[in-house]
């Protein structure tokens, strides 16, 4: 396989979060209603800690999956 290095830019990064959205989506669709739910608090609670550590991006993000797989 050849040894691909993507450059550290606004596309790379919005796509690594798109990406890593889509994973979260997937894997909750295949969640009982319940376990969804746990999902979504547990991001949420993830989400209050990223805030609480000054970490605005990371709580966004996090917020932002919650919303998406509820």
């Amino acid at each position: 396989m050849k040894n691909e290095h993507f450059p550290v830019n606004a596309q790379t990064l919005n796509a690594m979060v798109s990406s890593v959205g889509a994973l979260a989506m997937v894997f909750a669709r295949q969640l009982t209603p319940e376990q969804r739910e746990g999902m979504a608090t547990d991001l949420a609670k993830l989400a209050i800690n990223a805030e609480k550590n000054g970490d605005p991006v990371l709580e966004t993000l996090l917020m932002d999956m919650h919303r998406a797989i509820r």
